[in-house]
């Protein structure tokens, strides 16, 4: 009987011995999961990469919604300072309609800023604090305590925690400390010297 031309040809054909330079089935299967465990790596990285990116726009956004009105509140602020000081050169006692305006004017303008979480730093007869003051002159203490604002030069002002503007101020200075007491011969006298009986003696 006849053999089926190609039949026998399958039949005898070897499978391939390991080293022989084809991949075994195992192999096979250990390249898919080395490749696989590449891809799942690249996926978390690019995963976290993008968490990141979104945390951060995220922040960004929520900093220009809470900080958003700083530079026009820097480009008001010298009107505003105007504004103010013009009305504090107006008599107490005037209520014609110019002074009410201005008046007016002004307390709309801080009750706007407050709404916008805009609120005037707090300075004189408190105490000096460089994060939100900037102290213009010293003046003699007085009767408060040294180191105390005495007096408001130009207001400041904050956004929610924020410094936009440092408060310009005076401070009461620090007293300088007393010159030490000189004894007899031009001698700094000690209070050892003055309460030792036998350093009286030795002089003497």
């Amino acid at each position: 009987m006849s053999v089926p031309q190609g039949q026998g040809e399958e039949e005898s054909q070897p499978s391939p011995e390991p080293g022989s330079g084809e991949p075994t089935e195992s192999g096979r299967i250990a390249e898919l999961e080395a490749e696989l465990a590449k891809l799942n790596a690249n996926y978390l990285r690019l995963a976290a990469d993008f968490e990141n990116y979104r945390r951060r726009k995220s922040q960004e956004g929520e900093e220009q919604a809470r900080y958003g009105a700083v530079a026009l509140l820097q480009a008001l602020l010298p009107g505003l300072d105007n504004l103010a000081r013009a009305v504090s050169h107006i008599p107490a006692e005037a209520t014609d309609g110019l002074a009410e305006g201005l008046r007016l004017t002004v307390k709309q303008l801080e009750d706007a800023l407050t709404s916008q979480g805009i609120r005037r730093i707090a300075s004189v007869g408190a105490p000096f604090d460089p994060r939100l003051h900037d102290a213009v002159l010293t003046v003699p203490a007085g009767g408060v305590s040294p180191g105390t604002v005495v007096a408001e030069l130009a207001p400041g002002y904050q956004i929610h925690d924020r410094v936009v503007r440092p408060a310009q101020v005076s401070v009461a200075e620090t007293a300088p400390d007393p010159p030490p007491r000189k004894g007899a011969g031009g001698r700094h006298s000690s209070r050892s010297e003055s309460e030792d009986p036998s350093a009286e003696r030795s002089v003497n």
